[in-house]
């Protein structure tokens, strides 16, 4: 599983674009959607030192059915509209790879992030390539999957560790007593979660290397 960090160019003639590049300064946080067949009704944090201004453009707009405000706050507003999604929430779709909040669009760009394997990511670029949607990787890692890392006994012996203050300070419980938690021999639970410790450092360590490169 990875996590993707991206930018990408908004396309030209969606919401997001015409009102991002129409108040540059602003930011638009879409903060959910809400499916329908050809429009779904979105939910956009507005986040600017005078919101009004952005709201009215939007509220006298087209594109912008169904149009309310959800919450004023001292320079942030948060509206709700029915229109066609952006470019990217679609290829995400297409993808397969949920959508996470907010994708915040500024200036005619989108900052977003993904979580998915790495052949729906690559399907994901692909797809921003295949509509002429310009982008920018900002970061990829690989994300701690606990399901694939470890073995079923060794995660089951780690979530007894945990629950039973085996990795308390000071130690609530010894190697014996987890091992009589755990219903299993004690070198039985010395060997099991000392490689259960071992896969898990080996990915923090590559993760965090990863990311020394990348900077």
């Amino acid at each position: 599983m990875s996590r993707a960090n991206l930018v990408v160019q908004l396309s030209e003639g969606e919401w997001a674009h015409t009102v991002s590049t129409e108040f540059p300064d602003a930011e638009f946080e879409l903060l959910a959607l809400e499916p329908g067949e050809t429009e779904c009704y979105q939910l956009v944090r507005i986040d600017s030192t005078d919101p009004n201004e952005p709201v009215e453009f939007m509220r006298e707009a087209d594109g912008f059915r169904a149009f309310s405000v959800v919450q004023r706050g001292e320079g942030a507003t948060v509206v709700r509209f029915r229109s066609e999604a952006p470019l990217v929430v679609f290829c995400l779709q297409r993808a397969s790879i949920p959508f996470e909040s907010p994708l915040t669009c500024r200036d005619g760009r989108a900052s977003m992030q993904a979580t998915a394997p790495d052949d729906a990511i690559s399907k994901l670029t692909d797809y921003f390539r295949e509509y002429g949607l310009r982008f920018e990787v900002e970061s990829l890692r690989q994300e701690l999957d606990v399901e694939t890392l470890l073995t079923p006994r060794q995660r089951d012996l780690v979530l007894t560790a945990v629950e039973e203050g085996y990795y308390d300070t000071p130690r609530d419980c010894t190697l014996t007593e987890l091992a009589e938690a755990g219903d299993v021999a004690k070198s039985t639970a010395s060997e099991t979660i000392h490689r259960a410790e071992g896969s898990i450092i080996r990915q923090f360590v590559g993760d965090a290397l990863s990311d020394a490169d990348s900077e």
